[in-house]
């Protein structure tokens, strides 16, 4: 196949039916971020790897985001255009370290785009799934007691809904310093028989982050019980921090392979 072209198939000589292209990935939009402590600390361990190192009751992520995304594919945009492509995703992550590694392990993921969904399993590794998410509200001037709220639904069950109410802009000193690392595991089955091709611990993450006013808030969440879903056992116990990200832009670059379990092999 070296004379065909392209990143992400379909791959042919043009190279122009790829469904998405290589990284750097251009994004751009807003997000929810949550920080909570489990009902029950014990049901981490159920969704994170054993080669990963990890508190005994950690502080877990939950972010929706609202974005719009170039596919990869800068080269289709004139100049100035605006992103082309809208994706909303709502994650779950969890705090661990592999050797002097730290990050947030990616175990949920849900996004409304095919494009993104594509790029995100076949590339990066990512566990996404489709769903229908919705952010909305903030529409008018960030202030206190401004909400904004989203919502994921799958096969017609409510998976996971947050609201944020602002209380008051985050200060210069509490802004983030360096940028987030996200590890998960690139799972790819086996076409020939039971088990895995590809089994390996990746890290990915944005190669660049700005964002704009960043926002300190109340927050609840709320998981829902679904017959093939899992989020209900992360209920959560107490609500540590909630932040909205007003706008950020983003570009994720080529991850890492930190571990290769040879599973193909």
């Amino acid at each position: 196949m070296t004379r065909f072209a392209g990143y992400g198939p379909p791959r042919t000589e043009r190279g122009r039916s790829q469904a998405y292209g290589p990284p750097p990935w251009h994004l751009a939009g807003r997000a929810l971020a949550l920080w909570f402590l489990l009902a029950d600390p014990a049901e981490a361990r159920r969704h994170v790897p054993a080669l990963v190192g990890m508190a005994d009751d950690p502080i877990v992520r939950a972010r929706f985001w609202d974005l719009a995304h170039d596919s990869g594919l800068p080269e289709r945009l004139a100049p100035g255009e605006p992103l082309p492509t809208r994706v909303a995703e709502a994650v779950v992550a969890f705090p661990v370290t592999y050797g002097e590694v730290t990050g947030d392990f990616t175990a949920h993921m849900y996004a409304d785009d095919p494009v993104y969904t594509a790029f995100g399993r076949e590339a990066m590794g990512w566990p996404l799934k489709h769903g229908r998410i919705v952010v909305g509200g903030s529409g008018s001037a960030l202030e206190q007691g401004a909400r904004v709220s989203a919502d994921l639904e799958r096969d017609g069950h409510k998976l996971m809904s947050a609201t944020l109410t602002l209380t008051d802009p985050l200060p210069e000193n509490e802004r983030p310093s360096g940028l987030p690392r996200w590890l998960t595991m690139k799972l790819v089955p086996r076409a020939d028989r039971r088990g895995d091709a590809v089994e390996q611990l990746v890290q990915t993450g944005p190669e660049r982050l700005e964002w704009g006013p960043i926002w300190r808030a109340q927050g609840e969440l709320y998981f829902a019980d679904a017959p093939n879903d899992e989020l209900s056992f992360l209920a959560p116990r107490e609500i540590v921090a909630a932040q909205y990200w007003s706008a950020v832009d983003l570009s994720v670059g080529y991850g890492r392979i930190l571990a290769d379990e040879g599973a193909g092999s």
